[in-house]
Order: C-alpha cells, then structure tokens, then sequence
C-alpha cells in the first residue's frame, strides 16, 4: 500500500510557493514521509485531541529557515492576521506536555538509518568509525526579560555576553555529523531588570505546568552543572547508538574524573589534554605528575614526523586512585614555544590514529559555523519583514 502523501495547510507560504512552480514544498513532504515524523511526534506525545493536525504545524515551522525568516514570529506576523491563527503556533511552542528532547533523539535516529542503507559500500561500519562529538556553543540574545537569560563567557570575543550556552552532542560517521541531543546551561549571572507591566500579575510558567511534564523536568535540569549534563547525555545517546564505542571533546571537558566516569559507561575518550595540576595529575614510571612536568619529563625524547613536520613522542600513564591507563601524544610545531598534548582511554591507538580521530572533532565546529552563516543570512534578508523567494537560497548559501 503506498503511503498517503502529506497534504499541509493551505496558508499564504504554499499558495506562493506553488504559484512559483517550486519543488520546495513536495520535497519537505517527501521527507515528513520517509523520515515518519508523525509516528515520532506521536511517541514524543506531541498531539492535539482538537483543531489543526500536530504534523501539520509542525509541517510549517520546519518551512521557516528554508524561507530564510529568522523567526517564528517573523513567520506568523508575515503569513497571518488573525490573532487566532497566532495562537495555534504560539501554543504549540510553549507546551511543556511536548517531549521534544525524545523527538529530537528518535529523528536523529531515523536519519541516520537512512544514510546508512543509502552509503554504497560492501563493508559494514565498524564501532571506531563511529564517534560522539561534544562542545558548546554561544547564542546571544538581546531581551533582558527572558526566562533563564544569564551572562556567560564567551572566550571568542573575550567578554561575558547576555544569552545561554548550548551543549550539544552530535554523531560523526564517515563523513556527516548529526546533531543528536542539546541542552541549555546557564550561569548565575542574571539580569536585574524587571517588567514595568503591572497590569496584569502572572503566576511563574514553573508554577503553571506539572512537575512530571517534559517542560519541567528540562527545567529542572538547568540547575545541574556541564559535566553533569554532558554525562547524561552520553548515557542517553548509548543507549540510542548502541554501535558508537567513542566520544571526542576538547580540553575544557578534560578532568580526569570525568573520563574515568565516561569510560565507566563502556565509552572510551579521545580528547586534548591542558594543564590542570589541581584537577588532574597523572602516574608515570611510578611518579605522579601534572601535564606540564609530564613534558618535561619526556620532551628530549620527541621525534619528527618527516611528513608532517612537527616533533611527537607518545607515553602511557595511568589515573590515579583508578585502573584506568591513557595513551597520551605529546605534539610541538618547530618555531612554536607553545606545546600540544592528546590522549585516548584506547591504548591500542597509535599515535597517528589518535589525532586522526580527534581531528574529526572538527565537524562540531563547521556545524556551528555554518549555522551561525544561516542566520546572519536569515536576519539579512528578514530586516524589511518580508516573505523571500526560495530561489534566493541558492545565492545566499553559495
């Protein structure tokens, strides 16, 4: 029986869209098919029991970066006038009943399916193919009033800046990266500001939703620190991944507690390493060192990599108070004063393979990147607050 082709609403986006001639809008209806967004809105709980279709709403709002608006808002105040239709999408969005954390995860999932029967390779990917990428990334925002908004460093621009850090776990394979999981972290830094509405006294959306719903929990889960997410992040994932045997971070997640905890959990780590004596010490030969006397220790052993041209020496240490031994890659660039260290709770890894690895933590940073370009272009093109031809993706992404 062949699937019921999608149908969504009939706003003013697809009575444009069709008036184009656009292969845009059965292409997005091709995808909610294949990818079965339906069944996964319905196992997240995201349902209506009256009014417009979930899949439906859902449906528009996935058309919103593609028409470069930059914002939801944007996206009603451009197709509706009526304040009801307002309301269907604004609802939508704040309902904490919607688990969207488990939609997220289950959409990752398929997708990933779907790229792997389509590789045309006769080999099947092996667990060291596979690797859980984790960093954080800044978004700004410019309303003191928001709920949770906080100051927090952002070390690119050297300044604390108004907004939430996103911690984000994706999945690289081969040569894709997948966003998997997300979460928002804050800090204690707060606006003081206050809303000079007095009109109208509002009880706190913590006070107005239930302690078990998937908005509250999320809640919740803001008080918990980045290590701590981060951890039940990988558990999660795991269990979603069951194949993916390797996570890659940087230094900042780094601590030596952390990686004993992640390898705990059947995940080894490939990581760079940075000079922590209070948090991070290492046995070597017997003795206990920080990172920096660790190089010290074996710098006149460094050898060159002919190909390459820089200086590398590999050793294997042991955490303390642990079982747990590391491989850990010492690099440093000829003219440079400053050094480079990586390691590998997989002690089998050559050296070459370890930063083979690592450097596919780089796909992370792309991501970021090219969706900070998307939004810059998105709020390029929306600052006269009207609706953009589709064909004007192809120049602005070029």
């Amino acid at each position: 029986m062949e699937a019921k082709i999608f149908s969504p609403i009939k706003s003013d986006v697809h009575i444009y869209i069709e008036k184009e001639h656009s292969m845009f809008d059965s292409t997005i209806s091709s995808a909610f098919n294949e990818l079965k967004i339906k069944q996964l809105l319905s196992k997240a709980n995201i349902t209506k029991r009256c009014g417009i279709n979930t899949t439906n709403v859902v449906y528009d709002l996935f058309t919103v970066p593609f028409l470069m608006i930059s914002t939801v808002c944007l996206f009603v105040r451009n197709q509706f006038e009526e304040a009801a239709s307002k309301d269907v999408y604004y609802r939508f969005l704040d309902n904490a009943n919607y688990n969207w954390h488990k939609f997220i995860i289950g959409l990752s999932g398929v997708i990933e399916g779907k790229l792997i029967a389509q590789t045309k390779t006769t080999e099947k990917e092996e667990k060291s193919d596979k690797f859980f990428v984790i960093d954080d990334t800044i978004t700004e925002i410019s309303g003191k009033l928001v709920e949770k908004a906080s100051y927090v460093y952002d070390h690119t621009k050297g300044k604390s800046v108004l907004g939430f850090q996103k911690l984000v776990l994706g999945l690289f394979s081969a040569d894709r990266f997948i966003p998997v999981i997300s979460k928002i972290c804050i800090s204690s830094k707060r606006p003081n500001k206050k809303s000079k509405a007095t009109k109208y006294i509002k009880r706190s959306k913590e006070a107005r939703i239930r302690p078990d719903s998937p908005g509250a929990i999320e809640r919740a889960d803001l008080d918990k620190n980045k290590l701590e997410k981060t951890l039940s992040m990988l558990k999660e994932a795991k269990k979603k991944f069951k194949d993916v045997g390797y996570v890659l971070f940087d230094s900042w997640f780094a601590f030596n507690c952390f990686i004993v905890l992640i390898k705990s959990i059947g995940i080894d780590v490939i990581c760079q390493l940075k000079n922590m004596p209070k948090a991070n010490s290492y046995i070597y030969n017997g003795n206990k060192y920080s990172l920096n006397g660790l190089y010290a220790r074996v710098k006149n052993n460094m050898r060159t990599v002919k190909k390459y041209g820089y200086k590398q020496t590999s050793i294997f240490v042991g955490i303390p108070n642990t079982e747990l031994q590391m491989k850990i890659v010492f690099i440093h660039n000829d003219g440079e004063l400053g050094w480079h260290a990586f390691a590998s709770t997989d002690i089998s890894f050559s050296a070459k393979k370890i930063l083979e690895y690592y450097s596919k933590r780089w796909s992370i940073e792309v991501f970021y990147y090219a969706k900070q370009k998307i939004m810059q272009s998105c709020n390029k093109i929306c600052s006269d607050n009207q609706l953009v031809n589709p064909f004007t993706l192809q120049y602005h992404f070029a």
